[in-house]
């Protein structure tokens, strides 16, 4: 094997850049060495503090070349996902075993890439609420790689799920998805009627400044994105008067476990990703990135010398 494979780093100038660099190795006796098939973009991303020689990303599947030495990572030819901090935009990845989960034959590839980032997320923001069945949560930006995962693991608990389109583009998208939430809302037709026990926010600005006044007293607020990149004016004497917590994301724990929970989900069909696999992965250098994004996931192919 080459000394060098091609990976994707951040550009000095913005934006991003193939550049050859040294085959990755374990140096750890958890570590794994895939070969990487399929990545995914996710939008945060764009704007993350890369190192500018060392490759981007964060959600890659591929097949397993090396694997730990401790004896308890998946077995060489495997297929598996993989989530870290970086190092999934590069034709090699290597892994500690506790971020990755063996994926299931019935599961794609394409499919298997969409689910790190955005479905851990997810799973650990439904977690967070500690919402009991029959409760209820609105989820803004429903229609993205993380919203509509959230609706269905929601759903799935019994949680009745207000999701709120930002546009009507995503209203029609939610409402002929598989997406099915108990209701959809178009966000310039706020106010809205009812209220919610939880929000979880993906999109900040007016929008969540609005939510606030639907949010019951004792409620929680879950921040994870900032993705209108409006500043939200919110008047702190309604969280202090109502009791509202407003909280941010902050769970980065072992993910394979929970990688291993979502791949189940997806094979038993109880959520579904929508992945729309868009071709190589040049597009991320030759293409405006945010215009790449789409509803549900976007996942790339990485081609092999």
């Amino acid at each position: 094997m080459s000394e060098y494979v091609q990976a994707i780093v951040k550009s000095d100038t913005g934006g991003f850049r193939f550049t050859d660099v040294q085959r990755p190795v374990r140096r750890t006796e958890s570590d794994i060495l895939i070969r990487v098939s399929n990545i995914s973009l996710n939008r945060g991303e764009l704007d993350f503090p890369w190192e500018s020689d060392k490759p981007a990303g964060w959600d890659a599947f591929g097949i397993v070349i090396e694997t730990s030495s401790d004896g308890q990572g998946p077995k060489i030819g495997e297929r598996v996902l993989t989530w870290s901090f970086s190092g999934a935009w590069s034709q090699y990845r290597v892994v500690d075993r506790v971020n990755v989960a063996i994926v299931p034959e019935s599961v794609s590839a394409a499919v298997a890439a969409a689910l790190p980032v955005a479905g851990l997320t997810a799973l650990r923001s439904l977690r967070t609420l500690h919402l009991q069945p029959g409760q209820s949560l609105a989820v803004t930006g429903a229609t993205g790689g993380v919203g509509h995962l959230l609706v269905q693991l929601a759903m799935h608990a019994g949680i009745k799920v207000s999701a709120v389109a930002h546009s009507q583009r995503g209203f029609d998208w939610l409402q002929a998805s598989d997406v099915k939430p108990n209701e959809v809302l178009l966000a310039k037709e706020y106010p809205f009627e009812g209220t919610f026990d939880a929000l979880v926010d993906t999109v900040g600005g007016d929008l969540l400044a609005h939510l606030l006044d639907n949010v019951v007293p004792n409620g929680t607020v879950l921040i994870l994105g900032v993705a209108s990149g409006q500043v939200a004016s919110i008047d702190t004497t309604i969280l202090v008067s109502r009791g509202i917590d407003l909280i941010s994301y902050k769970d980065y724990s072992p993910a394979g476990e929970d990688l291993n929970t979502l791949l189940t989900l997806v094979a038993e069909k109880i959520i579904k990703v929508y992945a729309d696999n868009i071709g190589s992965w040049d597009k991320v250098i030759k293409q405006d990135f945010l215009h790449l994004l789409a509803p549900g996931k976007v996942t790339l192919n990485v081609p092999q010398d």
